[in-house]
């Protein structure tokens, strides 16, 4: 592969990244039940609401799952993968296509909220303001993951390790799916 091939796919990664990024927390915001008027919120719904908005009266949402956005997810995922595999002069293959959409919007997702859970545990030490709108919104995000691994030991009150045990437990999630889908499912590496 050449420069310009590597540049289109750093590119395509970059902002396709940036919009799985939003779609992802559109898809998730109303799940943790974050505060709506959250400036972060606002903006998420303001520039996905153009295209989520009309899907969703085709795809109508289930309480706080927005199907429509799911779709848009899967469909974004599926146009940077075709992308990815012409820049990269391999054939359009569903042996290629169907792994990496679905196996690569997994690992997506898991990456992400890897990162998450990683910037979460790094803010912990700094005492941030938990009204800051970004501090609320990784704290609504992470504390799902984090919450089943609070019970484990050793419990102190000086110490939380949950983030170390969702880490771990999100990294190999991320190794398995490369594992079932092999190179080719982990096309779209959180950046």
């Amino acid at each position: 592969m050449g420069f310009f091939s590597d540049a289109g796919q750093l590119l395509v990664r970059l902002v396709f990244g940036i919009a799985l990024f939003i779609l992802l927390l559109r898809l998730t915001l109303p799940l943790t039940r974050v505060r709506f008027n959250n400036p972060i919120c606002q903006f998420v719904y303001k520039f996905t609401n153009p295209v989520v908005g009309p899907l969703a009266q085709l795809i109508p949402p289930r309480k706080q799952f927005s199907f429509a956005t799911a779709v848009l997810l899967v469909l974004v995922a599926a146009i940077e993968v075709v992308l990815l595999l012409l820049l990269a002069g391999l054939p359009l293959a569903a042996q290629f296509l169907l792994p990496g959409i679905f196996g690569g919007l997994l690992y997506y997702v898991l990456g992400t909220a890897f990162w998450a859970v990683v910037l979460r545990a790094i803010m912990s030490f700094f005492s941030p303001d938990p009204r800051n709108p970004a501090i609320e919104v990784l704290m609504s995000l992470t504390d799902p993951l984090l919450r089943p691994f609070r019970k484990l030991p050793p419990r102190s009150a000086a110490v939380d390790l949950s983030p170390l045990y969702a880490g771990v437990v999100l990294r190999l999630g991320m190794l398995a799916v490369f594992h079932l889908f092999g190179p080719i499912g982990t096309v779209m590496l959180p950046l």
